[in-house]
This record gives structure tokens, C-alpha cells and sequence, in this order.
């Protein structure tokens, strides 16, 4: 196990994000990072109900579903101020019976795709940020790549 960094890069000044992302792509392969395929992470915010709330002005809580193209039987929700809770890929249909209790947040998905390289010992992976059709900007993720050596005694 080891440390993940999950930064937010800026654009490049007069480029787009996509150009920037292409533009990072190029450094690192021509680092010799060598490409090992795609990722996909998306996130979608859910609210409780209306019918929910007790009285009026208490405040709703958010819930934060989470897919990742790495662990692709698993589901993860964070609940604001909460536990983290970690399912199969069916609880997205859970979350259709659910909700007289949450409901999706419009216009509220979030996605990062891009690739993954493997630079010497670390795992990179270079994405573009979306929410809806438009592109919000990159993250850059990297950590390292342990490998395990056993030595018989």
C-alpha cells in the first residue's frame, strides 16, 4: 500500500483543456512512460427527500455515489459527515427504489476519463474533468507502484 496524490492541474495559458491534457500526454511519454490503457471515475450527488426533513429549515444531507473504472464490481457512497460505504454495482438500482429518501441532484454528475501510464515505479493517469458536455478541467493522479519481493530463508 502506498500514498495516492490526486492533484488538480491549471490550463495551460491560451489552450484548452483538452489541448493541455494532450500536451502532458506528450511530456510524459516522452519521459518514456509507457501507456496501460484507460480510467473512468464519475461521481453523482444525491440529496434526502423533502419528505425526509423533519421540520422546516433543517438542512438536507448529501450523499456522493461514486464509480471507478479500476474496481469495476464495486460501488462507493460517501454520506456528508458520515460513514463511507463501499457495494456491488447494484446499488445504483437501490438508489432508484430510494427515492422517497434521496434524490438525484440535477445536473450533477461528474466525470474524469483519461489514461493511465506507467512511469519506472509509479502508476499515472491523466484525466479530463466533465460535468455534463463540458470539460471543467484535468487531474493528474500518480503513486507508486509496489511490487512485492519474497526472499526464501
Amino acid at each position: 500500500m502506498g500514498v495516492t496524490c490526486v492533484s488538480q492541474m491549471p490550463v495551460a495559458e491560451g489552450k484548452s483543456v483538452q489541448q493541455t491534457v494532450e500536451l502532458l500526454t506528450r511530456k510524459l511519454e516522452m519521459l518514456g512512460a509507457e501507456k496501460q490503457g484507460t480510467f473512468c471515475v464519475d461521481c453523482e450527488t444525491y440529496h434526502t427527500a423533502a419528505s425526509t426533513l423533519g421540520s422546516q429549515g433543517q438542512a438536507g444531507k448529501l450523499m456522493y455515489v461514486m464509480h471507478n473504472s479500476e474496481y469495476p464490481l464495486s460501488c462507493f457512497a460517501l454520506f456528508e459527515n458520515g460513514p463511507c460505504l463501499v457495494a456491488d454495482t447494484n446499488f445504483d438500482v437501490l438508489m432508484v427504489k430510494l427515492k422517497g429518501f434521496f434524490q438525484s441532484a440535477k445536473a450533477s454528475k461528474i466525470e474524469t476519463r483519461g489514461t493511465r501510464y506507467q512511469y519506472c515505479d509509479f502508476l499515472v493517469k491523466v484525466g479530463t474533468v466533465t460535468m455534463g458536455p463540458s470539460a471543467r478541467g484535468i487531474s493528474v493522479e500518480n503513486f507508486p507502484k509496489l511490487s512485492m519481493n519474497l526472499h526464501a530463508s
